[in-house]
């Protein structure tokens, strides 16, 4: 009996599911749900963070994917039954407004950019069909009807500045063929105001803004017009980075803490225009030069009031402007001041409608359904939308493009900040650029010694029939981990020491006198054998720090401030754990075939589970590394060819800690850490260039990795590609100090 009048209960839920008065509850909960859904990835979309986590990544995606069908449905409700009332009209054209604002929430890849063109149509429809709702809906709330009509025309509009968008991208953009030509003759240009000086910019006629005002030498009819570029507009309105600069020096009011924040920012824009020519394959021309050099050694890497890790902001600005570019793009049609008011305007029409509309004389009672529950769902639905209009028109407030657009405008009419802001960000006080967060200060880490065990299930791959692809052997991912300055600045000391003259560590060996034992560790035919094999000696050489501190160490993450040794091995365990983690993870970023990356990291997995059979521990690790070693000593330099990667770290391990040891005693040497720290901050550097432009633009969508920021930096120091020979190391010269 209790079976029978369960199955009774699911049969009378279900047609009363199938009444009005239950096709009518399906409606709001489904209104509310979509309201919820897309709210949630407009607030996404204007706090502007890039984030690298692949399950609030997913969980966007699925939510813009879901919203679609779920507001789709709540319209083919309203439009097919009794529900054709003005309060029913309110929430598809409400819906319609949050689903045309988020498009600003940002994608992930540049192939689901590519998608939402055509979820963009199905916009366009479900505009259409609205507007057919909006034309046949009873009633006669005039609230109502004025909200109707404003949240449908404020969509019609944001509708259309997102079709521009689409046209504007799939036309080639002169700018950047502009931008090239002209880097080819800005060496001539510059030439009366030499030498050039990368501190205040003098003699560097980078484009910073107006280079729509020029056109491409092929359009101007003679090639003589290659140098005369710059007249080819009225002047005045090609505004370059050394005139920024001066303006900036000249503004009255400001401490320098402000006016070198106003500096980074707008370099970084003129950066960015140099960096987009090599994402449309354009080969700089400044590549190999010795201003380009001394513009990223002398002009970024030195001591300024904001800090030592200038480099490293002007690259993240500059990567931010790219992903824009690239991922999101949005246009508005209309002036700033004209967006807040609209946004004022329909955030007090939502007031309006919700406690006028719904307590006034104008509003009928539904005769069906729960008691004032659609007057509660029509509330909520008018302040989300009003609510999400104005945080929209607060964001844009901060635009990185909006504050561009003034400063240019300043240089470029010779006006003052204070003057200019009062018209077009009068909200702004201080000269410097908005605050905001564009990356995460993480990267992924992988240590190979930990990992090599794990067996994947790759469920997700079976059930999906191979449609996700599944992890290899050993491929565990961890979360990713913090990027202390410390590991950044000696990087930074790396690259101004060598000046741009990039080896694979072989310096470092020259430097500390450990060529001799050591050096062939950087002649193996693949650099990821090179990885692979210092990674192990790291871990090892970590592991064993941490055996004789019993464990201290590990709970720290460099020791002491004033712990050399500690932020020696900081240094050189995050840079040696990132590497590994792009072997495992992002195999085409680094310099070997991504298909050979793959097969000797496969095989170095195999390797280590053969060698290391049976070992649980950190210390049944070590033990059998020198159990390795010493089998190993005896015919090294004849078995190197042939031994495997866990055999070569073991000799290798032992090698540095003997050689490194011998020099501590005679007084040399700067420790094992040292050597570490030093040779993963050059060798990170010899990894960076790259022409797989596509692999740095994609994972700017995924959250961004710090060997692209090493990319931008090569780059715009004119370093494109590693020298032949991956041992080949230049003549050590005198350099100088690195003041960072």
């Amino acid at each position: 009996m209790e079976v029978i009048s369960r199955r009774a209960a699911v049969r009378g839920f279900v047609e009363s599911l199938s009444t009005v008065e239950g096709r009518l509850l399906r409606l709001e909960v489904v209104v509310l749900l979509s309201a919820v859904i897309l709210a949630a990835l407009v607030l996404y979309g204007t706090t502007r963070r890039r984030s690298s986590d692949k399950l609030l990544r997913g969980v966007m995606w699925m939510a813009y994917s879901l919203s679609y069908v779920v507001v789709s449905y709540a319209v083919g409700l309203i439009q097919d039954g009794p529900f054709r009332g003005e309060t029913f009209v309110l929430w598809a054209a409400a819906l319609l407004l949050i689903q045309a604002s988020a498009y600003a929430a940002p994608v992930h890849s540049r192939r689901e950019f590519s998608q939402r063109k055509k979820l963009l149509l199905q916009h366009i429809l479900q505009t259409a069909l609205v507007l057919w709702l909006v034309v046949s809906a009873t009633g006669r709330n005039a609230s109502y009807r004025a909200a109707i009509w404003a949240f449908w025309c404020l969509n019609v509009l944001k509708t259309a500045a997102k079709i521009v968008e689409m046209i504007k991208a799939s036309l080639p953009d002169q700018s950047v063929k502009v931008v090239a030509e002209y880097m080819d003759v800005e060496e001539s240009l510059a030439a009366s105001e030499q030498p050039a000086d990368p501190r205040t910019m003098k003699g560097y006629k980078y484009i910073f803004h107006g280079e729509d005002t020029m056109l491409p030498v092929s359009h101007q009819g003679s090639r003589l017009a290659r140098d005369d570029m710059m007249t080819q507009s009225d002047g005045k309105s090609v505004v370059t980075i050394d005139r920024v600069y001066r303006w900036i020096d000249g503004e009255a009011g400001y401490s320098e803490v402000e006016k070198d924040m106003a500096r980074d920012f707008c370099l970084s824009f003129a950066l960015f225009k140099l960096l987009k020519r090599r994402v449309y394959g354009f080969v700089p021309a400044e590549a190999g030069s010795q201003k380009a050099r001394d513009l990223v050694c002398e002009g970024l890497i030195q001591p300024v009031t904001t800090g030592p890790d200038a480099a490293f902001r002007v690259v993240e600005a500059e990567l931010a402007f790219l992903y824009d570019e690239f991922y999101t793009r949005n246009i508005v049609l209309v002036g700033a001041r004209t967006y807040v008011c609209i946004a004022a305007a329909v955030a007090g029409l939502t007031m309006w409608t919700a406690f006028f509309g719904t307590l006034g004389p104008g509003y009928h009672h539904l005769l069906i359904g729960v008691r004032d529950l659609d007057r509660s769902v029509t509330v909520m639905i008018v302040l989300i939308t009003a609510g999400l209009e104005l945080c929209q028109a607060v964001a844009g407030f901060s635009s990185n493009w909006r504050y561009i657009k003034t400063v240019y405008r300043c240089v470029r009419d010779e006006q003052h900040w204070s003057n200019r802001r009062r018209g077009h960000l009068w909200w702004k006080e201080s000269i410097t650029p908005p605050a905001t967060r564009y990356w995460e200060d993480k990267v992924g880490q992988y240590v190979l010694l930990k990992r090599y065990r794990h067996r994947p299930w790759n469920l997700l791959s079976w059930l999906t029939l191979y449609l996700v692809e599944p992890r290899r052997q050993g491929q565990k991912r961890g979360r990713r981990k913090r990027l202390p300055q410390e590991v950044r600045r000696a990087v930074l000391v790396s690259l101004r020491a060598s000046y741009g003259q990039l080896t694979n560590g072989v310096s470092t060996l020259r430097r500390h006198g450990l060529s001799s034992p050591l050096e062939w560790a950087c002649s193996f035919p693949k650099l990821t054998d090179q990885i692979l094999v210092w990674h192990v000696v790291t871990t090892r050489c970590d592991w064993e720090w941490a055996s004789l501190r019993g464990g201290r160490s590990r709970r720290r993450e460099g020791g002491d401030d004033d712990d050399v040794a500690g932020v020696n091995r900081l240094i050189a365990r995050k840079l040696s754990n990132y590497c590994a983690y792009l072997v495992a993870f992002v195999p085409e970023m680094l310099p070997d075939p991504s298909y050979n990356v793959e097969q000797i990291f496969d095989t170095a997995v195999q390797q280590a589970r053969d060698h290391l059979a049976g070992c649980r521990t950190d210390g049944s690790v070590l033990e059998r590394l020198r159990e390795i070693e010493e089998r190993e000593l005896g015919g090294a330099y004849e078995r190197v060819g042939s031994s495997t990667i866990i055999e070569k770290a073991a000799l290798l391990g032992g090698q540095l800690r003997a050689t490194v040891d011998a020099e501590e005693r005679r007084g040399g040497g700067g420790g094992g850490w040292q050597v570490l720290a030093e040779f993963w901050a050059e060798f990170v550097l010899f990894l960076a260039p790259s022409d797989n432009v596509d692999i740095h633009a994609e994972m700017l969508g995924a959250g961004g990795e710090f060997m692209t920021q090493l990319w931008a930096l090569l780059s715009h120091a004119g370093v494109l590609e590693r020298p032949a020979g991956a041992g080949a190391a230049p003549p050590l010269a005198p350099s100088p100090t690195p003041a960072v």
